[in-house]
């Protein structure tokens, strides 16, 4: 069986910080709170799930035998949480950096 590799990678962006929960439900729902990571942290997650409206990342979590997960964002997308960086789509070399880059700054463009 291949082991799971990282998919994305996720960096808190709010200045409360980010609550790591054992489910991906809200602490009313029965979730636990594990911790909570500072503004600024970097974090991995192996996948990201909308579950009833809400985006969760499944992390790679400190102790392998208990699951961790994070909201991404609200399902109103009024508060997000986290930068999500998907890692599988990321250029490979710089020519091919240089032209995504030019891709996205022409996408934007009035």
């Amino acid at each position: 069986m291949a082991l799971e590799s990282p998919r994305y990678l996720l960096i808190v962006k709010q200045p409360r910080g980010l609550i790591v929960r054992d489910t991906p439900r809200a602490e009313s729902e029965g979730s636990i709170r594990l911790r909570t990571e500072a503004v600024g942290k970097q974090l991995q997650a192996y996948s990201i799930h909308n579950i009833n409206g809400v985006q969760y990342a499944r992390l790679v979590p400190q102790n392998p035998t208990k699951p961790e997960w994070v909201r991404v964002k609200e399902a109103d997308g009024s508060i997000e949480y986290v930068d999500v960086i998907n890692t599988e789509e990321v250029p490979s070399d710089l020519a091919e950096a240089i032209h995504h880059l030019a891709r996205a700054i022409e996408s934007h463009k009035p």
